[in-house]
């Protein structure tokens, strides 16, 4: 039996490879069949032979960040998954690892194409003074957290996946939206909680009312699209492997 679960992992472990997707360090056969199985959804979205150049023909490879935590970071074409990882975690990363094969250019797209980020270079500005101002209050013994919410990042004419918090931005949406594309459904229930916690000016952005899983939705259309045009292009990024906090 043991035989047998070792040859199975080490089968998927070739596959993997064959993915352009290496394992760094050791891993659990768990967490190699969750990896595995991820991928195999990215497969079903856009064919095997097609996976390498969803991702610009790049190599993905894996690392423990010897961290405790569910959440990762993504630099270049490295994903640092923490002790307890979710598997929305790792899409998510690997939304990141997408943009970052191509230069950024989806999150760029997909902020064009949804009219996202609405004046976002003034908003930096403006939040970097929010930030500033909570500091020196603070250092005069007034201990408050200034968060004016329409200074976050505004996800344009379509719901975003999951609902929005103060550090929502450009590469957080496409990483947010390509998980939500891997895993429509869990993305569903993700925006119902976010509705319950959101105060009531983005009640409308609560597309789990109307659509029964992500892909159904305006942003999901549009990542589909953005998808299939990678698959579709000959062309390679000029500097792929941007770094992503």
């Amino acid at each position: 039996m043991e035989k047998s679960i070792k040859s199975e992992i080490s089968d998927l472990t070739s596959e993997l490879a064959n993915w352009q997707v290496k394992l760094e360090g050791k891993w659990t056969g768990d967490e190699t069949k969750r990896i595995h199985r991820i991928f195999h959804h990215l497969v079903q979205l856009s064919g095997e032979s097609a996976l390498g150049k969803l991702f610009n023909h790049q190599a993905t490879i894996f690392h423990h960040s010897h961290r405790p935590g569910k959440t990762g970071r993504t630099r270049g074409g490295d994903i640092y998954l923490d002790d307890d990882w979710t598997d929305w975690t790792m899409a998510h990363e690997l939304g990141h690892r997408w943009n970052n094969a191509w230069s950024r250019q989806p999150e760029r797209s997909l902020r064009t194409s949804l009219g996202a980020g609405k004046i976002e270079w003034l908003k930096r500005n403006l939040r970097r003074f929010e930030k500033w101002l909570t500091k020196t209050l603070g250092s005069l013994g007034i201990k408050t957290r200034i968060d004016w919410k329409t200074l976050w990042y505004h996800p344009g004419s379509a719901p975003p996946p999951c609902g929005v918090e103060r550090n929502f931005n450009a590469s957080e949406d496409l990483a947010e939206s390509f998980a939500a594309t891997i895993f429509p459904e869990d993305a569903r229930q993700r925006a119902l909680n976010a509705a319950k916690r959101i105060f009531n000016r983005f009640a409308n952005w609560d597309w789990g009312q109307k659509f029964l899983d992500f892909r159904q939705t305006p942003r999901g259309q549009v990542m589909q699209a953005m998808i299939r045009e990678r698959l579709s292009s000959e062309q390679h990024a000029d500097q792929p492997d941007q770094r992503t906090a």
